[in-house]
């Protein structure tokens, strides 16, 4: 028997017409956005979970439930497997996912606006599916191959940003590590990015060396 539950579902659906498998869960016509939709639902990693999607007849949660009915797929089995990714899901949105912001101590002048609107995606950098699971150390780690890696690749210059100064690595929504362009932790900070749209303001950091006199 096939323990993996993909494998085992895209095996019972390939040894069926599709257009019978459709008709099967109640499609009597199946056109061709229900027969896409069955193959976008095989090829995606969350089976479509991750999509809001409804054609009137199921919802995502709904359709694969009736997919797998129709195969003859182990339903106690099934139900098991498609909770457990729904909760995988559910903490995939609810989690704050970390991300290195590049500042240069950028300050307004004559830029346009929408010029800046359009490269504000420059200042972010994330990071692959799942990282915010990964230990602090670990995060961190790669946050600081991330920095040196950006470094090399832009040779320390953001277009109409200016120069990099430093990286702030947001690990919690109100609390980053200062990066310098080695990848040095050079201090901490608390609180929020500062204005995107003005620039670098003045910042609650506390520097390393401050904090260790302080201790």
């Amino acid at each position: 028997m096939i323990d993996n539950f993909k494998t085992d579902l895209v095996l019972r659906v390939a040894a069926m017409p599709h257009e019978e498998i459709l008709r099967a869960m109640g499609y009597q016509r199946p056109t061709s956005a229900n027969l896409e939709r069955l193959q976008s639902v095989l090829e995606n990693p969350e089976f479509g979970l991750n999509d809001s999607g409804f054609d009137f007849k199921y919802s995502s949660e709904g359709f694969l439930r009736a997919l797998c009915v129709v195969t003859g797929m182990d339903m106690a089995l099934a139900d098991q497997r498609i909770s457990r990714l729904k909760k995988y899901l559910d903490e995939e949105r609810e989690a704050f996912k970390p991300y290195l912001w590049v500042d240069t101590g950028f300050k307004r002048r004559s830029e346009p606006l929408f010029a800046l609107a359009v490269c504000e995606h420059q200042r972010n950098l994330d990071f692959t599916k799942g990282f915010w699971r990964l230990s602090i150390d670990r995060q961190l780690g790669r946050a600081q191959c991330r920095v040196r890696e950006h470094v090399y690749e832009t040779g320390g210059e953001l277009g109409i940003w200016g120069h990099i100064k430093q990286y702030w690595f947001y690990y919690k929504k109100n609390a980053a590590y200062l990066l310098a362009l080695n990848g040095e932790v050079i201090g901490k900070h608390q609180g929020p990015v500062p204005n995107q749209a003005i620039g670098t303001r003045e910042l609650n950091v506390i520097s390393l060396s401050t904090r260790e006199a302080q201790q």
